[in-house]
């Protein structure tokens, strides 16, 4: 038996959009794969996006170069999620993510479930909520800060940039900007992910930058400007570049 555990996003309206997990689901092993690596709204929307899954892991998207199923053990790729439908090929209808109106509701659908722990990401507050899901109904579940919960067990805790979260703020900067230029560029999201990946793995971060500043100047988006001065500023940051770089 796994430990089961739902895993969602607190929407600004209140609503929840929330997955399953079979494998793994407590405070120490998910709740810190969650706090560690999934500390960024756009990446924890990668993850929801993909439905229902066996085991969380680093990384959402497989290399497309090498195999990766829910198979054999040499044919699955390290610390990368194993979904239901995208693994697995199960019925999307049985496996999509699904939407509670708001958090009193989320908290039924819970106790409805046979899952042991839940997961929040407050998408106002941008930081992780956590609380166990008592097996009786007639229970409150009272959701508190999943790094106090991972702190006070003397668990890892890491709340720094990572490279994954400048990736996927780059993916959502260029498809709000122009979303059809995206898409004339990359196949899907994976592939605009690796594609960025590479360069940061070539260190061509001049490539990425400018990318990134022709879609700045074609938008007349104030706030959208902003989002990316702010990334190239955190790729700046992140890799150690000279912050007065001119690109």
């Amino acid at each position: 038996m796994g430990t089961r555990s739902k895993i969602g996003i607190l929407r600004r309206d209140g609503s929840v959009d929330h997955i399953y997990c079979h494998w793994d689901g407590y405070p120490e092993h998910n709740g810190s794969i969650l706090f560690n690596e999934y500390n960024n709204i756009n990446k924890m929307n990668q993850l929801i996006k993909n439905g229902d899954m066996s085991v969380l892991c680093e990384h959402i998207f497989p290399d497309p170069n090498k195999p990766h199923s829910f198979g054999a053990t040499d044919e699955k790729q390290d610390d990368v999620c194993i979904f239901y439908n995208r693994e697995r090929n199960e019925d999307w209808k049985h496996t999509c993510p699904r939407t509670s109106k708001n958090l009193d509701r989320f908290k039924i659908d819970c106790k409805n479930s046979d899952c042991e722990y839940a997961y929040l990401y407050d998408e106002n507050n941008q930081n992780w909520l956590f609380s166990p899901i008592p097996w009786s109904k007639e229970s409150d579940m009272d959701f508190t800060s999943l790094k106090y919960e991972l702190e006070s067990n003397n668990f890892e805790v890491d709340d720094s940039l990572k490279e994954d979260y400048i990736i996927f703020d780059g993916i959502e900067l260029m498809k709000d900007s122009d979303y059809y230029e995206f898409m004339d560029c990359y196949n899907s999201d994976s592939d605009a992910y690796f594609e960025i990946k590479k360069m940061f793995d070539e260190k061509k971060f001049d490539d990425y930058i400018n990318g990134l500043n022709s879609y700045k100047e074609e938008t007349d988006d104030l706030d959208l400007k902003d989002r990316m001065t702010v990334n190239i500023a955190e790729v700046k940051d992140y890799f150690k570049l000279d912050p007065e770089l001119e690109v």
